[in-house]
């Protein structure tokens, strides 16, 4: 099924997913609305702790921001020949909705693979209930589970224990989820768990969408 973020201002938070469901949007966000006008979808309150965890300080009620990454040298990747994966960044976007007091969590997947340039990327919503230290995100369109767990207040563990739908950043809208990936940008049998560092989140930028990148540079400073 489908997952929804648990915040409904979506107005002025960017769509999460990749170019086929952010063309799908308009409906799911119609659906969304339906479903928490009845009470199906039960709000998920702040954790100031937690967040404080995730971003690195109080995101008080804006807009918050977290980075983390890794790079694989040549001598961890000899040492592990299944791993496919050479670099990884995530980016956690997150907005706050006074009306429900909750937080709503985008994530976003940058990956580099092996013999490939280019790097293929995962969207996904979050769980807005943050349990036991980790917070567990859907890609969408049924495109796999990563689950993020908070190893100490500068790093994270990024689990993807079946794989995830990668897709193209530059893909058009009207192409499926995954067109354009090559048969060697995919997860292999050594890519189920990465220990990634907090950063800057301005190297993150690459992971957001063009009308949202000023202001993720702004929360740099």
């Amino acid at each position: 099924m489908t997952r929804f973020r648990s915040s409904t201002k979506a107005a002025n938070f960017r769509a999460p997913g990749g170019k086929q469901c952010r063309a799908d949007m308009p409906k799911l966000t119609a659906a969304f609305l339906a479903f928490a006008a009845i009470g199906a979808v039960s709000p998920a309150f702040a954790d100031t702790a937690t967040d404080s965890q995730i971003f690195g300080k109080d995101p008080g009620k804006g807009r918050a921001f977290a980075c983390f990454v890794r790079h694989y040298d040549a001598a961890h990747l000899k040492a592990h020949p299944k791993q496919n994966v050479t670099d990884m960044l995530v980016l956690v976007d997150s907005a706050y909705d006074a009306e429900s007091q909750s937080r709503s969590y985008n994530l976003t997947l940058g990956s580099n693979f092996r013999g490939v340039v280019k790097q293929f990327q995962s969207y996904g919503g979050c769980s807005g209930a943050i349990e036991g230290q980790k917070l567990s995100c859907y890609v969408d369109c049924d495109g796999g589970a990563i689950d993020v767990r908070f190893k100490d207040e500068n790093s994270i563990l990024v689990d993807i224990p079946y794989g995830a739908r990668l897709e193209d950043p530059d893909a058009s809208l009207d192409e499926e989820p995954g067109a354009n990936v090559p048969e060697k940008a995919q997860f292999g049998p050594d890519d189920k768990t990465f220990l990634l560092s907090r950063a800057s989140p301005a190297l993150c930028v690459d992971l957001i969408n063009v009308d949202d990148k000023q202001l993720l540079l702004d929360a740099a400073k």
